[in-house]
């Protein structure tokens, strides 16, 4: 990266205070701002990440409530778990149809060991199935993201991590922030699915449009039941629309897969009923780093990170975290790709959201 803009990254608030010196009432608050000490600041902008997170959570449960469908606001709750010293820190994500409890376990497993963990919500999740028939994997990934830049202000050292659809996100997002990353891992992440009716979602979602466009709505096969592992935590509707969005997010996953340059952990269970075993070798050859770890557990289960044996699973985890830290900090250099648009810098996120919210006192 050039000089030039190597010194506007370090100096982003300066930098916005010289271009917005016709907006006297803007330059006055950025001037504050870039007068304020790095850790202060820091604190500030993850108050406010985390304040409008938990925010939005609350409103979109009031208004998602369903008596019959809905599960207590405690597993759809975002988190955030600091230890007393923070080694780094793990953005972590639940897979689809589930919420932040998901994952839970795991997260308290690494804070207890020294890294801070974001409990992401993904957009659509924690409140009602019809909430996630509107969502998207494009808004599904927003919600990592603001997980993201959120402990990115407590940390430097940060992972992605996740479970199920989870993992494909996290993947998604080290090809996307391969130089602000230390490193990921997928636990049980779906590329092929053992259920092949997955395929139709798309068709079923077409047809669904064509109904409702010519006024039989009622029509619509809109959900299917859904049997989960942990009905505590997980929809027992599934809406088709979802469906289609997992597999848009699966294949845009392994479309991305080459340009995932940081050290990268996959983790599988062998006999998952769930995601096709195969998945863990199509992401692990496809992965771009030559720094990478593929872990199979003896497992009969698709949820490996809750119950029996899960403990094996949180040890490898750390494991990997672990050696990864004690490595210098290397990126591997790729060939840029025409079709990957990588994220908003870390101070540009910030910058909008602090612009948009303000924390409570």
């Amino acid at each position: 990266m050039p000089a030039f803009h190597e010194v506007r990254l370090k100096g982003i608030t300066t930098v916005i205070a010289n271009e917005a010196e016709p907006l006297r009432g803007a330059l006055d608050a950025v001037r504050a701002a870039a007068r304020d000490p790095a850790p202060w600041a820091a604190r500030k902008v993850r108050r406010v990440l985390e304040y409008r997170d938990q925010r939005r959570f609350e409103e979109n449960y009031a208004r998602r409530y369903d008596m019959s469908l809905s599960k207590s606001p405690e597993v759809g709750r975002p988190y955030l778990l600091r230890p007393a010293w923070v080694r780094g820190g793990v953005v972590l994500a639940h897979g689809y149809m589930a919420a932040p409890l998901e994952v839970r376990a795991l997260a308290n497993y690494l804070q207890r060991n020294g890294f801070a963990v974001y409990g992401v919500r993904l957009e659509g999740h924690g409140t009602a199935p019809e909430d996630l028939a509107e969502s998207t994997w494009e808004g599904w990934y927003d919600s990592l993201n603001l997980g993201y830049a959120a402990l990115r202000a407590l940390t430097d050292n940060v992972f992605l991590g996740g479970f199920s659809t989870g993992g494909c996100l996290a993947l998604m997002a080290a090809a996307r922030k391969a130089r602000f990353v230390r490193g990921a891992f997928s636990i049980c992440a779906p590329i092929r699915l053992n259920n092949y009716s997955v395929r139709l979602a798309p068709s079923i979602v077409s047809l669904n449009a064509l109904l409702k466009r010519i006024g039989r709505a009622q029509n619509q096969w809109a959900y299917i039941e859904n049997h989960p592992e942990n009905p505590h935590i997980n929809y027992e509707r599934n809406p088709i629309s979802g469906v289609n969005q997992l597999v848009r997010a699966m294949h845009e996953t392994e479309r991305l897969l080459p340009s995932v340059r940081t050290p990268a952990l996959v983790v599988q269970a062998s006999k998952d009923p769930t995601v096709n075993p195969v998945s863990a070798t199509l992401i692990f050859d496809k992965l771009g780093t030559n720094n990478k770890e593929l872990a199979v557990f003896e497992r009969t289960r698709h949820g490996i990170i809750n119950g029996v044996g899960s403990e094996a699973v949180f040890e490898r985890v750390f494991h990997f975290l672990r050696r990864t830290l004690r490595e210098p900090w290397h990126y591997e250099e790729v060939q840029p790709d025409s079709e990957l648009e990588p994220d908003l810098e870390d101070s540009e996120l910030v910058q909008e959201e602090e612009t948009r919210e303000e924390a409570p006192a």
